[in-house]
């Protein structure tokens, strides 16, 4: 697809400023500065990167607004240039143009002869059905949906318009997708939660989950994540919420808006978490506990109890963020500070010889 430097100007001038070049020029691709060629789009973020891509002269430059001034001053750049506030944000808003996506969905038509629609589902206008899925009993389908091959949307399930639906995705019966999200290949929607009910003979009963999922809009969720619909009620994943691979939501999880969910999060049941929550990797939620609006949590965190104050946290037992980074570091010198308490203690005449380490000089 091609983007024009007039079309950056008129349309997204809201994030780019304008500096200087011919607004006619057009790109068909984007590249790095080391592979740029004269259709390239082309961000950089330092001086080496831009001397680099002068070499290449791209169609579109765009450059930090910290180097605004630089590239204003110089009088040798072919490109047409732009600036912008952040990088990442640039590139959100440009590389849309160049994405072929779509291509994976409609190369096969809007509707693949093995699909399998039930006479009763409910397809709406320009919705594309890959090879092999299955569309089940009153089920609906928003107008300009994408779906995989090989997906399952189970009876009574409703995809909201604009979603897409890639290949061997299951979401189960009655659960609901909003409108504009993205679902990754290998996740399971609406399974049921792990609940179960252990008799005086010591056999577990499992407890039956008649509730559902509930996805807002502008939900994306990555590849073989787990979201399981709820016992009686809702399991809800927020508008906005981003959910990397690897994920797991129990049922009866309520988790806010724009909320960022790294991979191999990790959470119980009945837990609620409030809107702009931040996860890093690994970390691990447990069940029936509540977590206030914007909580941060580092890597590898496990919370055992309600965190009701914003902040960022980290470790386990959880502590602020600073004091955990604080005890990360000291676990490190763990053998060292034993060693020197013995050593005192022994001076003290506090340890009989019984207790005396034997790793001591």
């Amino acid at each position: 697809m091609m983007l024009t430097a007039r079309t950056i100007e008129s349309q997204h001038s809201d994030v780019f400023t304008f500096l200087q070049g011919n607004l006619e020029s057009s790109a068909n691709q984007c590249h790095i500065p080391e592979e740029a060629a004269c259709d390239s789009l082309v961000y950089i973020s330092d001086a080496t990167q831009l001397a680099e891509a002068r070499l290449h002269k791209p169609a579109i430059l765009i450059v930090p607004a910290n180097m605004a001034e630089c590239v204003r001053a110089s009088a040798d750049c072919a490109s047409c240039c732009f600036s912008v506030q952040s990088i990442s944000m640039g590139m959100a808003v440009l590389l849309k143009y160049f994405d072929r996506k779509c291509y994976r969905f409609t190369q096969w038509g809007e509707r693949h002869p093995t699909a399998v629609v039930h006479a009763d589902a409910e397809i709406g206008e320009r919705v594309y059905l890959g090879p092999y899925c299955v569309i089940g009993a009153h089920a609906r389908i928003g107008d300009g949906c994408l779906i995989g091959a090989h997906a399952v949307i189970e009876n009574d399930a409703r995809i909201g318009a604009g979603t897409m639906i890639h290949p061997h995705v299951f979401v189960g019966a009655a659960c609901e997708v909003g409108n504009d999200c993205e679902i990754h290949p290998h996740t399971s929607i609406g399974s049921d939660g792990f609940g179960y009910a252990v008799g005086a003979d010591g056999k577990p009963r499992k407890i039956s989950h008649l509730g559902n999922v509930k996805i807002g809009d502008g939900v994306e969720i990555g590849s073989n994540c787990a979201i399981d619909r709820a016992t009686l009620t809702s399991t809800h994943i927020r508008s906005g919420t981003k959910l990397d691979n690897i994920c797991h939501i129990a049922h009866n999880c309520d988790l806010g808006e724009n909320g960022f969910f790294t991979a191999g999060f990790m959470m119980g049941g009945s837990t609620k978490i409030g809107r702009q929550f931040v996860a890093g990797g690994c970390s691990v939620v447990t069940a029936h506990i509540t977590l206030g609006d914007n909580v941060v949590l580092a890597g590898r965190s496990s919370v055992t109890n309600d965190v009701p104050d914003a902040g960022a946290y980290g470790g386990y037992p959880l502590q602020p963020l600073k004091e955990a980074m604080k005890t990360a570091v000291s676990i490190g010198h763990l053998n060292e500070i034993r060693r020197n308490l013995n050593r005192v203690m022994k001076h003290l005449h506090l340890l009989d010889k019984a207790q005396v380490d034997t790793t001591d000089p």
